[in-house]
């Protein structure tokens, strides 16, 4: 299907769907999308669950929305009057991505949360939900980055790569290299008590490892095309029996600077034709300098929503009757409203007529690049069939996705602490960068396969995703921790001590 350009809000401020039934009364909608058996709303067909689109604004405030397609066949089915309001365009927001209502009561509980808290004799001018007051406050700022779009946009490539969503009701054009992608997940190692100032220009490297898989092959096979693990000649922890053993290989032990860059700059040659690379990292200044010593055009590294290619909203067409209809005419049935708004003032994408459907169109190829600064070479690649070129990497901060999805501002300085934080097992007290960056990479699988971001919080604190550890308990929520899914404050509204003091806590000598 071509891209969807245009979407309706449901629920909350200004919805579209408030001119549906009863307006700020979201029961008869929500018995309307749940009672909907059709393609359009289910599209893994009757009995799987309510398929709708989480928009993430640039602010960082979130909507769930219907496509127009979706829009169009449910207010049909059920003789609606569609919104007056003109629906959002595909650019206003940051991420777009499916989100899932197996039950009535998800859809509730979602829509709750943007239940706009109503001033006496005031009309509402800003939206003081409980999911959005937050960003709202922020005077339209949002986070820097936006994290929340970050995460949501990961998920989307998750269902590209596995074919489980449709690219277009997402707005997006069906991309060319959703057979495979590269990815490479990094770990390095270093004195974390090290505080100078020049420990990024010249760190002491405990020990480094990759491993580099290609997806979706590895959901399927966990196979894996490499996986190393150096620990660097002199720099051994001074615990040695402590260290964790490199479950997945044998571990070099006379790594050296030299062998080290040598071997990154083979890791990031072979590229395959038409494959995105993904680099995914736990402290990203860290390895950005590792990998830019060791020659890696890292600047060139972007965000995944560049692998994105998003439709162009089209031209909203006016109709206009040929004649005014009479007051008697214009308050018949629902039915005959319905038509007349549709003829005078209507979205029409090429698609229109086009079933809302999982079947994916045939790919078209392009060429990836060489990422070696030596070579000479620019980032880019060749134009097939309209699709953009390919980035020289997506680097992805799995850290900061963990801290956004549980809204906290640290995890602790390793791999394992953060994923405690997300309650997968896991211990700290056990180093290894072999190991880590394959925990790294499974962390990453586990949040871009789940919910949307706001009910995989709920899911997370309520249900860990793996049975506890018998010697390591997940990371529980404090009291002074407690968090309520529904009011979300952003990062940047709260305060928070010195980065640095915080980490400190999890410091031992064994570093």
């Amino acid at each position: 299907m071509e891209p969807e350009t245009y979407y309706y809000q449901i629920g909350g401020f200004q919805a579209h769907s408030e001119e549906w039934f009863q307006m700020y009364d979201d029961k008869p909608t929500i018995d309307a999308i749940i009672n909907y058996d059709g393609p359009e709303l289910r599209p893994g067909g009757p009995g799987a669950p309510v398929e709708l689109v989480l928009g993430i604004l640039h602010s960082g405030a979130s909507y769930v929305l219907m496509t127009s397609h979706q829009m169009w066949t449910f207010s049909r089915k059920h003789r609606l009057r569609p919104s007056h309001r003109r629906p959002w365009k595909v650019d206003k927001f940051a991420s777009l991505s499916p989100i899932y209502f197996a039950t009535k009561s998800d859809l509730q509980d979602k829509l709750k949360t943007y239940k706009v808290k109503s001033h006496k004799n005031k009309k509402d001018k800003w939206d003081n939900s409980p999911a959005n007051r937050g960003f709202f406050q922020l005077d339209g700022r949002g986070a820097p980055g936006n994290p929340r779009a970050d995460f949501e946009n990961q998920r989307v490539l998750y269902r590209l790569f596995t074919k489980s969503a449709t690219p277009g009701a997402l707005g997006l054009i069906n991309p060319p290299w959703a057979d495979a992608i590269r990815v490479i997940s990094i770990v390095v190692n270093t004195w974390h008590k090290d505080r100078r100032r020049e420990r990024f220009d010249s760190p002491n490297i405990i020990d480094v490892g990759w491993t580099d898989v290609t997806m979706p092959e590895y959901l399927e096979s966990k196979r894996v095309t490499e996986t190393v693990h150096i620990k660097m000649k002199g720099l051994a922890l001074k615990n040695e029996e402590q260290n964790a053993p490199f479950e997945h290989g044998t571990t070099n032990q006379e790594g050296t600077l030299d062998t080290l860059y040598s071997d990154i700059r083979r890791l990031f040659t072979h590229d395959a034709a038409n494959v995105p690379l993904v680099v995914l990292v736990h402290d990203e200044e860290m390895v950005r300098g590792v990998l830019a010593r060791a020659g890696i055009d890292v600047g060139s590294f972007t965000s995944v929503s560049a692998l994105f290619q998003r439709g162009q909203p089209q031209k909203l067409l006016y109709r206009r009757s040929s004649r005014s209809p009479s007051p008697r005419r214009s308050s018949t049935d629902a039915s005959n409203s319905s038509r007349h708004y549709e003829r005078r003032w209507k979205y029409e994408p090429d698609d229109y007529a086009k079933p809302f459907s999982l079947k994916q169109e045939g790919q078209s190829s392009s060429s990836s690049s060489v990422r070696i600064k030596e070579d000479g070479k620019k980032p880019g690649s060749s134009q097939h069939d309209g699709a953009i070129p390919l980035p020289a990497g997506c680097i992805v901060n799995v850290q900061n996705m963990v801290r956004t999805l549980m809204r906290v501002t640290q995890t602790g300085p390793s791999v394992q602490a953060t994923a405690l934080r997300m309650n997968i097992p896991a211990n700290p007290r056990l180093p290894c960068a072999g190991n880590e960056c394959h925990l790294l990479l499974n962390m990453w699988i586990s949040m871009i396969e789940g919910r949307a971001i706001d009910e995989q919080l709920t899911d997370r604190l309520a249900h860990p995703v793996q049975p506890p550890s018998p010697t390591i308990d997940p990371v529980g929520v404090g009291r002074d921790e407690d968090i309520d899914p529904n009011d979300y404050i952003p990062s940047s509204m709260r305060h928070t001590g010195a980065t640095a003091a915080q980490e400190d806590d999890w410091s031992d000598d064994d570093w």
